[in-house]
């Protein structure tokens, strides 16, 4: 099974007991202050712009147009006026189809038995335009914002409040996370563009940033008069999705499309309640139940001193904050809101209260682990479903002819996007009736969607609850941080993080049905660790260790093997496989009396396995059938590294498994010789052959040029093939030289010399470049090349 990761997995009583070490407890709410009179009473003007990049219009989900839709709505019911609302969403005007309505394929009914070639053709994505309802949408540009922003944007004054909010994506900048981007329509809209676009209002004006989308929380900087630069104005201030390090909800497959999940969603839901965005703030906290990790511009601001204090300690932040924090709850009445803020979190989510940025330190790093374990799992389970899909799919077509024709290209083109949802109801309902006649295979079926899906949702579920971890750090952060400026901070430096809040303490409602996020009801809990720790045992499949090659009909027909017989194609170091004595050029048959039947069902068999138990196997070799004991592992979450490429001055691997083609049948065994990795549809290989047999003739040494084709394959390339070619050439059924040689592309040259050591490597081909042997310089003018 040639599939997974070089770390191997947490040992599973590990995992399950640093799982359950994550407990959870209860508590009520925080109260707040009284609200601020509504924004949209207030003295100056109110504008909002709403901005849905979009990308393009595949990854331009509906979901996010929703958003817009859902603040609008808001907006005018809190009183702002249409002309206060200005709308840039993906291509703007242009009536051309720009918003993908469905993200991916329906699993309703039986249409997961759909193979996803048939369910990508029958229930394709809808595309429309974009729209909302009482407004021109303007494109998603940076010229369009650039316009907006030095026109309009001008004739706001100080004491307006402009509303900034975003939705869609957003992308990481790897090299630099305090610029991070918007993406646009086609483009991107930086950090430092849009501290420039700010800077083209009236300093005064108070401008409010709602974002939401992935690794949003970088955009804090942008209310930084210069990057790195630490004194805001404390007019501009900002709500963020998540962090400028992770991604937003959108970001994760299991949200892609879907409405009413994440920060928008929630954020919107609290506004509608209590009206003011410090509550909502608050609530989403407690009622974001996607890996979001809601922040604001004051706790990015209390978190930069901080990092500044650590420095000038020359400590961590963490030992800095938590000295902090143990100072605040010397006096833990003072902090009551704080800590049943902590409480209510945790509860929520099945974690515990921590009381100190130590107490994170474990999840931080487990989480992330346990995420991956599991989403391995899921991957691994997912293609073994695909596969049976498929294989189900074929014998589906084979009984019933009939569905061919009415599959055939030419005849769905001719559908419209509603004859294909029919034509996919229908093959589903008779696919379904099919496949509940098979027993044996509805069973499997059942089975691998089960474990994918539970594998899947836990993986998820292990996101959420690191995003929970650090929401819980940033409310002891803002809470060590407060310490610090009473203790410690400068007159400037508290009435910056006062203004802060202030700008932040933004009204909508004169009138709103609650008071304060704390007397909301209480969000849907999330489930219990518990239940993971047990999916954690159930969805852990076994390992075999191998990467495998399903027979030709050819060599199933001359060996009389069953469909379902593979060629061993690699044996993984040390593992199951390896300890079964298992050999790459084995063939699989199958359990004993019981061979496989489909092309990738020892797969599927194998992750099936109770992990350590013998399983036996029936393998061929050399012509003979025997038996060897298997005793699957816990699935690993990287694979064990195989060989790199030779160094220089190495000994050069065996050519193991390799065979002539034609020519020297001893493959320049003892001698000095050039391997010419190449394949016959490589087009940089077939240029690089006049330097390759000028270099042969130069240096009077022998060339085995290998590939890993069949002869087939090679009978018909030197039928056809006219210019001269090396005359051995060697085949590598099994890739071993490949792997062996480290073989990352074709072609690749390797030099060896009479002793067997490697004296150049170079993969990859160019007139210019050559074969980057030292010492060797070719003309194709000149003939024969020179040897310097």
């Amino acid at each position: 099974m040639c599939d997974s990761p070089a770390r191997r997995a947490l040992p599973l009583a590990l995992v399950l007991a640093l799982l359950a070490a994550l407990s959870a407890c209860r508590s009520p709410a925080p109260a707040s202050p009284p609200p601020p009179p509504p924004i949209t009473e207030g003295p100056g003007a109110f504008k909002a712009l709403l901005i849905n990049g979009g990308g393009k219009k595949q990854s331009n989900f509906q979901s996010h147009l929703t958003h817009v839709r859902t603040l609008v709505e808001f907006l005018h019911a809190s009183g702002a006026a249409a002309d206060d609302v200005v709308i840039f969403s993906s291509d703007g005007p242009d009536p051309s189809a720009d918003l993908a309505t469905r993200a991916r394929p329906d699993d309703s009914g039986d249409a997961w038995l759909l193979p996803p070639r048939a369910a990508q053709l029958l229930r394709p994505v809808q595309f429309v335009d974009s729209a909302v309802d009482g407004y021109t949408l303007r494109p998603a540009t940076y010229e369009a914002l650039h316009a907006w922003f030095t026109t309009e944007g001008k004739r706001l004054h100080g004491g307006d409040t402009l509303l900034l909010y975003v939705t869609d994506h957003g992308e990481q900048n790897k090299t630099d996370l305090a610029n991070n981007s918007i993406v646009l329509w086609n483009e991107k809209l930086t950090v430092e563009q849009l501290r420039q676009l700010l800077a083209e209002l009236d300093p005064d004006v108070h401008v409010v940033m709602l974002m939401s989308q992935c690794f949003g929380g970088s955009f804090a900087n942008a209310i930084l008069p210069r990057p790195g630069e630490l004194t805001p104005n404390g007019r501009q201030c900002g709500y963020f999705a998540s962090t400028a390090d992770r991604p937003a909800y959108g970001c994760y497959p299991e949200n892609l499309g879907r409405d009413g999940v994440g920060h928008s969603h929630r954020f919107f839901e609290a506004l509608r309640a209590v009206g003011r965005m410090p509550e909502a703030q608050r609530r989403v906290l407690v009622s974001d139940d996607s890996p979001d990790v809601p922040n604001t511009t004051s706790d990015f601001y209390l978190q930069q001193l901080l990092q500044a204090q650590a420095k000038r300690e020359n400590t961590t932040e963490t030992e800095v904050a938590d000295a902090y924090i143990n100072d605040a709850f010397k006096n833990r009445a003072r902090w009551e809101p704080e800590i049943r803020l902590l409480d209510r979190v945790g509860s929520t989510f099945g974690m515990f209260s921590p009381r100190s940025l130590g107490e994170l330190e474990l999840q931080t790093r487990i989480l992330p682990q346990v995420s991956e374990q599991l989403r391995t799992y899921a991957d691994r389970w997912h293609e073994a479903l695909d596969s049976l899909k498929e294989q189900n799919f074929e014998r589906f077509l084979a009984a019933d002819p009939r569905w061919k024709e009415r599959l055939a290209p030419t005849v769905i083109a001719d559908l419209d996007p509603a004859g294909r949802e029919t034509l996919g109801d229908e093959l589903a309902e008779a696919l379904g009736a099919f496949t509940a006649k098979d027993a044996a295979t509805s069973d499997r079926l059942a089975l691998l969607r089960a474990r994918t899906e539970a594998a899947s949702q836990a993986a998820y579920r292990m996101e959420v609850r690191l995003g929970v971890v650090l929401r819980l750090r940033a409310i002891l952060t803002q809470i060590a941080g407060r310490v610090y400026l009473a203790e410690r901070g400068t007159p400037a430096e508290r009435d910056t993080y006062a203004a802060l809040l202030a700008c932040e303490d933004v009204n909508f409602l004169a009138d709103p049905s609650v008071a304060t996020a704390a007397a909301m009801a209480p969000p849907t809990s999330f489930p219990p660790l518990d239940d993971d720790r047990r999916v954690v045992q159930a969805v852990m499949p076994a390992w075999m260790g191998i990467q495998f090659k399903p027979l030709t009909d050819a060599q199933r027909a001359r060996d009389q093997q069953t469909g379902g017989a593979v060629t061993v194609m690699t044996v993984y170091p040390d593992s199951p496989a390896a300890k079964a004595g298992l050999e790459v050029g084995d063939v699989i048959l199958g359990p004993p009396a019981a061979p496989f039947q489909e092309p990738h069902q020892v797969r599927e068999w194998t992750m099936r396995r109770e992990i350590n138990e013998p399983a036996p196997l029936e393998v061929a070799r050399a012509g003979h059938v025997q038996q060897v004991v298997l005793r699957p592992e816990p699935y690993p979450i990287k694979m064990p590294e195989l060989p790199g490429p030779p160094k220089v001055g190495s000994p050069a691997p065996p050519l193991a498994k390799v065979s002539a083609y034609r020519g020297d049948q001893r493959l320049a065994a003892g001698k000095p010789h050039l391997l010419f990795f190449w394949a016959t549809w490589c087009v940089p290989c077939k240029f690089s052959v006049p330097e390759v047999m000028a270099f042969a003739r130069a240096r009077d040494i022998e060339v085995i040029a290998v590939t890993d084709e069949d002869p087939q394959q090679l009978d018909q390339f030197f039928k056809e093939r006219t210019e001269p070619f090396p005359e051995t050439v060697a085949v590598d059924p099994y890739r071993s030289a490949f792997q062996a040689y480290g073989v990352s592309g074709t072609p690749t040259f390797v030099l060896v010399d009479g002793a067997g050591t490697v004296q150049s490597y170079k993969t990859g081909y160019s007139a210019a470049a050559g074969l980057g042997i030292d010492g060797w310089t070719y003309s194709a003018a000149k003939s024969p090349a020179k040897k310097k």
